[in-house]
């Protein structure tokens, strides 16, 4: 039996051992680095991503014109717009450009509409999306935008899914 390969070994796991308890206390007595997470909330970077959400007008409108850019562009396929056109009512005074737009003149009596689109329903998935940023990006009316919030719980699929209602809060 070698003798001296069982002192090494003994005097090597003691060093380590030593060199552990010494890390162990020296940390022991110093402030801890995590945070209480309901309480306190993690702080972001100016440039964080979160889930999107939707941008509207000082009158509370959408900007949104239905370009369909972003339900292109995006990766996992998670935005869904179906597009209508703006209906202004019966009420509506037609503009000059709406009394020379002759397009307008097969469009059903009582309806006032200059052409101009906006989103039906919009809805995004946040189960599929992957906040990537792409949609914010490309979107022309800036109507889209990365909010700094990133989490949410779900009991079912279907309330992962957020439409224009839930966008805007966001």
């Amino acid at each position: 039996m070698d003798t001296k390969k069982e002192e090494n070994s003994l005097i090597l796991i003691s060093k380590n051992f030593l060199i552990g308890l010494k890390t162990t206390l020296g940390t022991f007595f110093k402030k801890p680095v995590t945070f209480q997470y309901p309480k306190e909330r993690l702080r972001l970077t100016e440039n964080f991503r979160g889930f999107p959400k939707l941008n509207i007008n000082k009158d509370k409108s959408l900007r949104c014109v239905a370009c369909m850019l972003c339900q292109t562009v995006c990766p996992s396929e998670a935005i869904k717009i179906n597009s209508g056109y703006v209906d202004y009512g019966n009420e509506h005074e037609l503009t000059e450009r709406q009394k020379h737009n002759h397009s307008l003149d097969k469009i059903a009596s009582g309806v006032v509409n200059d052409g101009r689109r906006h989103p039906e329903s919009f809805e995004i998935d946040l189960l599929r999306c992957i906040c990537c940023g792409y949609c914010e990006e490309i979107c022309p009316e800036e109507a889209i935008s990365m909010s700094d919030k990133f989490e949410f719980g779900f009991y079912t699929r279907d309330e992962g899914i957020f439409g224009i209602d839930k966008l805007i809060e966001l």
